[in-house]
Parts: structure tokens; C-alpha cells; sequence
């Protein structure tokens, strides 16, 4: 609950998303057991009785409500208004949280369901969390595409293909098995207009006579960014979110919480502020690259970028991940997959006794062979 301290109108909507975060509940209503989100039939489903049902649109939940499938999708925002007005609060439903002691990463999950340990890490040391009715609620949501069992069987592809691993890895990866969770994102849409001046270099004669003659070039560059990702995650970092992009982000939907219903979900990690610099970094890492591309000749050098940007827009969502995490000696490792497209991207422990073994098995076969020759 918030401080009551502070009376105003940000508190009275805290308390308002608190309040309906305890009423919200998913019940089967044939049976009353809770209903998941199955990627496989895009639906909610009991695991106990089988009924199925859609995602209902929800007039009282993070704009949920819909005249038409083709409303039920989330467009962009100008950043202005982002950064100016607050957002919903609050998952809309009553959501239990952890955090991870070692990567610091926050999951949250429904009541009942007991965390053993970190989803993206693997680290058993998790902690129990003060629920945040403050948080923001993100405007859209990738529902899962990629079942469950999909996912293992990537995993366990990908084990197998391994080699020069410890031998017991499929035995301790198989201990966590993996987990679906949702993970927050900001996209960034924005025109671009960049500046480049350089040193061209060409190529002249060969051998004793080479010699680079440089000469001055410049010229402008216009490009138009469409849903750059940048993770709000404290447990996926940037480089491992590159590797199993892209997300469809053009087909989130209106957040609804019942796409969570089954799921881990974790808390935005990077305000809208914060991840407007990281998409502004990327972007400028892109023009760079472009724009060298741009430079005539057979070498580049000094070169300069100068880059304006203009019609800033945003979206927030939840992208859907499934994760098998693990620790072996003490270092964490994981497999994680888009949960989208199934694209994949997986770490894990190196046996330098088998590569040792191996080196020396090269070895002594070239021996043999130059001893013979």
C-alpha cells in the first residue's frame, strides 16, 4: 500500500490499482479452477476441464476494450506526452514478487505459486519482495506463441549439440527445467537526419609503390527508425535481447492481465526517460555504420556524424520469454528463447579437460603423421 502520509491524487490511484489488483481473478466458469494462457490454442484454458475461452476485452483494464480486432493493437505515443503524463498502475491483478539477491532482477507471479529460484539466473537466493502499486503498467503485451514443450525441445536440441561440455550438464541443466516469463520492453519510432564529413581513402599502385590518396567527402543521410526495442529488464540484459530479436512488436495487443495468468512477469526495470538515452545510443551506434557505409573509396577515416532527430514516438509491452536457467560451480548459465518466433540464444560451462584431452588427441595424430611423411 502507499505511504499515507502523502495524501494527492497519484496516492488515491495507487490505492485504486492496489484495490483492483485483489479483485481481478481468472476462474474457469465451469469448474472455478484458475484458466492459463496456452500459446498453442491462443487462448485461456483450464488445465483441470479443459474449457477454453478468449481474452475478454476489458473497458476497466489498461485500455483493454475493443470495437474491432483491428483496435485491439497498441500504437505508438508521442514521447512528449509520455514523459509528461503518468501512466496506468499497477499489473491490474493480484501479482506476488521476489527478487533475485544476485542479479537483482524482480518476478512477479500469482499468489500460491512458491519461487525457488531466479528464472534468470538460476540463483536459488530469492527474496520476497513489498508489492509495488506504484509501478507502471505496460500499455501492451506480446501474448506467447511458442508452447511450453516447443521450448523444451529446442533446449534439449541444443544440450545434445553441444560439445566439449561437463558431462553432467544435461543432468544439472535438466534440474530447472524452463520457465515462460514476461519481459518489459520499450520501442522507440523517430526520423533521422545525419550530417557525415570523412577522409576518403583510395588505393593507389601495389607492392613498394602502394600508397593511399586521401581526399575530403561529406554527405547527409536520412533514415526513419521503426520499433527500436530497448529491455526495461534487470534479468535479460541488452546484448543477450539483441541475440533473440526481433520481437513482433507491431502485433502487441492492449495490456490485459489474463495473458499473465500462468506466467512470470517482471517489473519494468528502466523508466521511459532513461530508455529514450539507450535508444538514442543505439541509434547513433546504427547512423555510424550507415553512414561509413556511405564513404567512397577503399578506406575512411575522421570521420564525423552529426545527427538530428525528430517525431519521437513510443510504445511500453510485455514480450514473452522462456528461460532455462541453471548454476554449475557456482557461475549461472541459461537458454533462453523468443517466445514469439522461437529464435534462440544459450551460455553454458566449458570442460577443458575434454578440450585438453582433445589438443593433446590433434597432437599427437599430427606427430604421427609428420614422423610418417
Amino acid at each position: 500500500m502507499p505511504n499515507e502520509s502523502q495524501p494527492g491524487a497519484s496516492s488515491k490511484a495507487a490505492v485504486t490499482a492496489a484495490i483492483g489488483a485483489r479483485a481481478r481473478k481468472f476462474p474457469c466458469p465451469q469448474c472455478g479452477a484458475d484458466v492459463v494462457w496456452h500459446p498453442g490454442s491462443k487462448r485461456l484454458r483450464c488445465d483441470y476441464c479443459g474449457c477454453q475461452q478468449e481474452v475478454a476485452a476489458d473497458a476497466g483494464v489498461a485500455s483493454a476494450a475493443a470495437e474491432s480486432p483491428t483496435d485491439r493493437f497498441v500504437g505508438e505515443r508521442t514521447l512528449a506526452d509520455g514523459l509528461a503524463q503518468a501512466g496506468d498502475l499497477g499489473w491490474g491483478a493480484e501479482r506476488k514478487a521476489v527478487r533475485c539477491t544476485k542479479c537483482g532482477a524482480v518476478e512477479t507471479f500469482e499468489p500460491g505459486v512458491a519461487a525457488k529460484a531466479c528464472a534468470f539466473c538460476g540463483t536459488p537466493a530469492v527474496v520476497e519482495a513489498p508489492t509495488d502499486a506504484n509501478l507502471v503498467r505496460p500499455e501492451g503485451v506480446l501474448p506467447f506463441a511458442v508452447a511450453k514443450n516447443d521450448a523444451l525441445q529446442r533446449f534439449r536440441g541444443w544440450l545434445s549439440s553441444l560439445w566439449f561440455r561437463p558431462s553432467n550438464l544435461k543432468e544439472r541443466a535438466a534440474l530447472t527445467g524452463i520457465q515462460g516469463i514476461y519481459v518489459p520492453f520499450w520501442t522507440f519510432d523517430a526520423d533521422s537526419r545525419s550530417d557525415w564529413t570523412a577522409e576518403a581513402g583510395y588505393r593507389r599502385g601495389s607492392g613498394k609503390n602502394a600508397r593511399v590518396e586521401w581526399r575530403q567527402a561529406s554527405g547527409t543521410l536520412d533514415h526513419r527508425f521503426d520499433d527500436l526495442p530497448v529491455p526495461a529488464s534487470q534479468g535479460i540484459d541488452a546484448a543477450t535481447a539483441r541475440e533473440i530479436e526481433p520481437f513482433p512488436t507491431a502485433n502487441l495487443v492492449p495490456y490485459d492481465p489474463s495473458y499473465l495468468s500462468g506466467f512470470l512477469a517482471e517489473e519494468y526495470a528502466i523508466g521511459l526517460a532513461e530508455a529514450h538515452g539507450l535508444a538514442r545510443e543505439r541509434m547513433d551506434e546504427t547512423l555510424r555504420k550507415a553512414c561509413r557505409a556511405e564513404v567512397p573509396g577503399d578506406e575512411c577515416r575522421n570521420l564525423r556524424v552529426s545527427t538530428v532527430y525528430a517525431n519521437w514516438l513510443y510504445k511500453s509491452g510485455l514480450v514473452p520469454v522462456w528461460i532455462a536457467a541453471y548454476v554449475y560451480q557456482g557461475k549461472s548459465f541459461r537458454y533462453v528463447v523468443n517466445g514469439a518466433t522461437g529464435k534462440a540464444t544459450g551460455t553454458a560451462p566449458w570442460s577443458w579437460v575434454k578440450i585438453g584431452f582433445a589438443v593433446l588427441a590433434a597432437l599427437i595424430i599430427l606427430g604421427f603423421i609428420f614422423s610418417n611423411s
